[in-house]
Order: structure tokens, then sequence, then C-alpha cells
């Protein structure tokens, strides 16, 4: 089972970010979700972005961990957080930017960068749950292949409009 995607029903209203960060970090801050929404609310473009099932699977390659990510037994690319060393190699990687980095608290001053990105809650994603107009289904990974083979080629045009923007990051990293 995965994700699937369907943007044009996303409405831009980040429930699935808010319950993302609230599942995984025990807070309400979509800088924190494992999923997050590209908006471009004067387009009324919304695209939420997550880890798409790729053959390549170039973030696993890059991670210079041992172990540090892995494929679990639902078919779900899962980085191991305790072992990741922040490098950012696997952002770097993953051609859809499904990948991010976060601060997390209680290491040093600024807190320890690590790699996160959807690990689908173990089977039960809550951004399903939440989402109401319908924008994240779970489905069996070979329907959904067909929308991720259509958001990825979206993501272009979307990266294209925050550079116009001059809004585009120079990298992926959110703070708590």
């Amino acid at each position: 089972m995965i994700l699937q995607v369907n943007p044009e029903k996303c409405t831009g209203c980040s429930a699935c970010e808010a319950f993302c960060s609230l599942e995984q970090e025990r807070v309400v801050n979509p800088a924190l979700a494992r999923i997050h929404v590209f908006k471009d609310e004067p387009r009324d473009l919304f695209l939420p972005i997550v880890c798409p099932p790729c053959d390549e699977k170039l973030c696993i390659a890059a991670c210079p961990e041992p172990g540090g990510i892995v494929v679990s037994e639902m078919g779900a690319v899962v980085i191991v957080e305790h072992l990741c060393t922040g490098c950012s190699k696997c952002v770097s990687a993953c051609d859809i930017g499904a990948i991010r980095l976060v601060r997390q608290s209680g290491h040093g001053k600024f807190g320890k960068a690590v790699a996160v990105k959807c690990d689908q809650c173990g089977g039960d994603p809550w951004c399903v749950r939440v989402c109401v107009p319908g924008a994240l289904e779970y489905v069996l990974e070979s329907h959904g292949q067909m929308v991720f083979e259509k958001l990825r080629a979206a993501l272009p045009h979307a990266e294209k409009i925050l550079a116009e923007r001059g809004a585009l990051p120079r990298r992926r990293i959110a703070t708590k």
C-alpha cells in the first residue's frame, strides 16, 4: 500500500501537515511534518509531497550510514533517525523533495539535524484520516504509481514558481 496524492482535490488546508507533526513529533508544527504541501495560492495550486514508489531508491544508495535508510516490511522507505548523521545526501538524492532535514531539540544549542520523510505511520497514515477533500488516499501500489508519475512531472513547474518568487530554499531544513 502507498499514499496516493490527488493534487486536484487538495485545498491547501494543511491538516495533513498538522496531524503528521502531532503524530511524529508530538507537537503541532507543520514545518516538522513528514508530508509537506507545496502552495502557490495565486494560481490555486496545492501539491502534497510524499515519498513516491520508485525503483531506484536513490536515497538508500546515497546514505553513508549502513542501515540508515531501509525498506520496511510493508514496503515504505524509512529513515532510521537515530542512525542519521544529518549529512543531507539523501535529501539531495530524492528527486521529488520528499526528504527534509529537521532539527531535534535536546541536542546542543541548535539541535541535531536529521533527515525525515513519510513512513506511512506504520500502515495507518494520519494524513489520510484527516484529509476531508480526499486529496490523500492509501491504495495498492499499482494504482498509485500513475498518480506519482503525474506528481513527479508537476514538480519542476512548482519549483520554477518558487524560484520566480525567490522562495526556493537553498536547503530543505526545518527547525523545532
